[in-house]
């Protein structure tokens, strides 16, 4: 009877050698496929993905890049190069074409006026990227109430919300993190916040925050009534934004729909573009510029109602 269960234990024995065996060699084939894949996608890689990659690890790439992240425009820095090239030729090829000037005066134009529109351009998609965070502050606040009522701290709180938000706010909050997991102070890693989010429901957030940690409280309760004063405030902000959009709208055509008669009469009698080679005709353009300057702001600051 011994012998027999010896046998069989032989039996299974070899059985499982050869079946881990087969396993080893399956998994030594399929290593090989997979560095065979890889090879053959490293190889497949274009002249031009390998020329951006190189180009976007340049010192203007890695400045331009926060630059990018922060006005909320998913693309690298090469891309936007790219596109800066192109309106480059396009503002100048513009110019020529409307004022009836050379194509290098054109272009000369479009050399002050590209960066500065790029300038513009990113500034203003900061409002786009401060209103996502502001958008999902009241969020942070109730997980941060929710850690409060479980006992725990407020760097361990800022960690959870870290975890549970997406971006923008959890790349804010996320280097708040990382700095006082590396021993920086709690305060002045939130006022460096303050310096990069340039928003009033963050300056509650950072002072309530700030005073709680001095003077102690119920920081549940107090993050839980920020949360629906944050709430309240966004739907008043929606409602007045939905009063003001025709204003906001009419102060950003009226310079479109100049442009566009200064086009249309240069097309219609001809040699328009010969005024502004002169001292009055810049002069002229000049004044034209300012006035529609201080129209824009002055829409923008009677429509901008701050509550």
């Amino acid at each position: 009877m011994g012998t027999l269960f010896a046998a069989g234990a032989m039996c299974c024995a070899a059985w499982a050698l050869y079946y881990l065996a087969i396993l080893w060699r399956e998994k030594k084939e399929a290593l090989e496929r997979i560095d065979e894949m890889m090879e053959k996608e490293e190889k497949e890689i274009s002249w031009s993905d390998s020329l951006v990659d190189r180009l976007d690890k340049k010192a203007w790439a890695r400045k331009l890049e926060p630059q990018l992240e922060r006005a909320c425009l998913n693309i690298r820095p090469t891309e936007y190069g790219a596109l800066l090239l192109l309106a480059f030729g396009v503002i100048g090829y513009l110019i020529k074409w409307v004022l009836e000037t050379s194509i290098w005066l054109g272009l000369l134009n479009s050399l002050v006026l590209t960066p500065i529109a790029s300038r513009m351009f990113l500034k203003s998609r900061k409002h786009v990227y401060t209103r996502r965070i502001d958008a999902q502050l009241p969020e942070a606040c109730r997980l941060l109430s929710s850690a409060a009522r479980a006992g725990l701290s407020i760097p361990q709180g800022l960690e959870i919300v870290v975890q549970e938000t997406p971006a923008p706010i959890k790349n804010e909050l996320g280097t708040v993190v990382r700095e006082i997991q590396l021993g920086r102070d709690l305060e002045s890693t939130l006022r460096e916040l303050l310096g990069r989010v340039d928003s009033r429901d963050m300056q509650l957030f950072v002072n309530a925050l700030i005073i709680q940690r001095r003077a102690g409280g119920d920081l549940a309760r107090v993050m839980s009534e920020m949360a629906n004063t944050m709430e309240e405030r966004k739907i008043i902000h929606k409602t007045i934004d939905s009063q003001v959009s025709q204003a906001r709208s009419s102060a950003y055509m009226l310079p479109i729909m100049s442009v566009v008669m200064a086009f249309v009469l240069s097309k219609m009698f001809g040699g328009i573009g010969m005024l502004f080679n002169s001292l009055f005709g810049i002069v002229l353009l000049v004044i034209f510029v300012v006035f529609q300057l201080v129209g824009i702001l002055l829409v923008r600051k009677i429509s901008n109602i701050r509550i």
